[in-house]
């Protein structure tokens, strides 16, 4: 693989995946087979907002560079849509739809949600080619209850019970439904799953995955991703998740606290990989929210994928006498994107430049490309006494966005101030916060962070993927070049600088 250093189109992401074309929202239909990620997503290419979604499709052998092909399921008439849903892969051929000249790896199934008005179904449709070309079932739907809102099935196939089991939002009944089925095609009713997190306006997008443990892969937890929206604590869209047992039958949640997959404003509608290698789970969220996604400046299309990640399990110190299982993300491995360094277009300062009696700058990098896109890593002292680090990150021709970090003897504030005053964006939203702001508690002598600066998208981990906080942004006159790092009082250390660009093949 090459890099290409310069490319900028029109502000696309260098490694965030876009649509070609139109408005993009939730990952479907996610799965893994002959070395190949699929990624299915709601597409309307029709127009730059949301409505009359079908499936768009992407393919890539390493979760960076991503291909585009045609949309691979469409709804079969204007007054119809095809709404979320998963993909499996039905090696043992056990919907019988599959003919022997169909190799085990391409028989892939996809499950979704057929959406007409005043109706939701679940239907089917089969491809015998590794998942390009699909064929609807012909006695869809294979599940119908009659309702409204009853939608986003997420598939797996659960060995102890040997059954497909699928789980479904029962969106504004706040229950998740749990079905099984031998052969993807009969479904039978298992249970429903009431949390006790947040409710908003309705359910979306459930997703049951075992995760394995951070520190023991062989070790496996259950986790339930559910999406709300609107009325997430930040407003808008987010996604929280349960920890728990499922015994192919019932889902049991650990216990009745609340966890947030991600504390930032965009990242919604988590789903993970079927079939991922080794074992291990991978996922990825749309980067956008629904308070304002119709409305974030656009041309030939609209929004982004997060980048993907790869989830595992560790107890977490909320502070010095409780832990908490808690969800881990970190993003895929980016070394084959980095551009090498020129130490020439570093600059640091160690302190020697001040904004003010008490506040150095400590590191300052001018980018080579312009492609918009970047990585760095901080190492942030605990201290007992207020401190700040304070990170900006400019274009030439000074618009910035800034992110703040504040630590006290409880913990670190993570702020970004993505206003339009630092940005100088002419777009403006009343529901597209200024700042957005996310909280670390003291629990280790450092704070490790890794921040991924992406041309619009900003993913920022902290405490070693304990905690993950992703956000967009918008800044006038060209994308981000420069990145300073300021600090008052605690000692920092910068690291791990890289521009990132787009893979071409070489």
């Amino acid at each position: 693989m090459t890099v290409i250093a310069n490319r900028n189109e029109g502000q696309r992401p260098a490694l965030h995946f876009t649509p070609k074309i139109g408005f993009m929202n939730d990952p479907n239909g996610l799965v893994y087979s002959k070395g190949v990620w699929h990624l299915y997503y709601q597409l309307n290419d029709r127009n730059l907002v949301a409505g009359h979604p079908e499936w768009g499709h992407a393919t890539s052998t390493d979760l960076l560079t991503w291909k585009w092909h045609e949309k691979a399921i469409k709804a079969p008439s204007d007054h119809e849509s095809i709404f979320s849903g998963c993909c499996v892969v039905d090696c043992n051929n056990t919907s019988g739809e599959f003919d022997e000249s169909t190799g085990s790896d391409d028989r892939i199934v996809a499950i979704y949600t057929l959406h007409t008005q005043g109706h939701q179904t679940q239907d089917i449709a089969f491809s015998s080619d590794g998942g390009y070309i699909f064929t609807p079932y012909k006695h869809n739907p294979v599940l119908d209850i009659g309702w409204a809102d009853f939608r986003d099935p997420k598939v797996l196939w659960h060995a102890l019970s040997n059954q497909w089991v699928m789980v479904v939002a029962k969106c504004h009944q706040f229950k998740v439904g749990f079905y099984g089925s031998p052969d993807l095609v009969h479904w039978h009713h298992l249970s429903d799953f009431e949390g006790a997190g947040v409710r908003g306006y309705q359910y979306e997008m459930p997703n049951l995955v075992e995760v394995p443990f951070d520190d023991d892969n062989q070790r496996k937890k259950w986790v339930l991703f559910l999406s709300i929206g609107p009325g997430a604590p930040l407003g808008g869209s987010f996604t929280q998740y349960y920890v728990g047992e499922f015994d192919g039958t019932t889902f049991t949640s650990d216990d009745n606290y609340l966890r947030t997959a991600d504390l930032g404003k965009d990242w919604y509608a988590a789903q993970t990989w079927f079939n991922s290698p080794d074992g291990k789970a991978y996922g990825i969220g749309w980067a956008s929210n629904w308070q304002y996604c119709n409305r974030v400046p656009a041309e030939r299309y609209r929004s982004a994928m997060s980048l993907p990640r790869k989830f595992t399990v560790r107890e977490v110190p909320l502070n010095a006498n409780t832990k908490s299982l808690s969800l881990i993300s970190r993003p895929i491995d980016l070394s084959i994107a980095r551009l090498p360094s020129n130490d020439a277009a570093m600059v640091y300062t160690n302190g020697s430049a001040k904004i003010s009696p008490s506040i150095d700058v400590i590191y300052q990098r001018h980018m080579q490309g312009s492609t918009g896109a970047f990585e760095f890593k901080l190492n942030i002292k605990s201290v007992t006494s207020p401190a700040r680090v304070t990170v900006d990150i400019a274009n030439p021709s000074g618009r910035s966005v800034q992110l703040n970090f504040v630590v006290d003897d409880q913990g670190m504030f993570i702020s970004m101030d993505r206003g339009r005053i630092r940005t100088g964006s002419s777009w403006d939203h009343p529901l597209f916060d200024d700042k957005v702001c996310m909280w670390v508690p003291s629990t280790q002598s450092v704070y490790d962070v890794h921040v991924i600066i992406d041309v619009y998208v900003c993913e920022l981990f902290a405490i070693d993927g304990a905690y993950a906080f992703t956000n967009t942004f918008f800044l006038q006159d060209g994308v981000a070049s420069t990145l300073t790092v300021s600090q008052e009082v605690t000692d920092t250390e910068v690291f791990d600088v890289y521009e990132l660009c787009p893979l071409a093949s070489a």
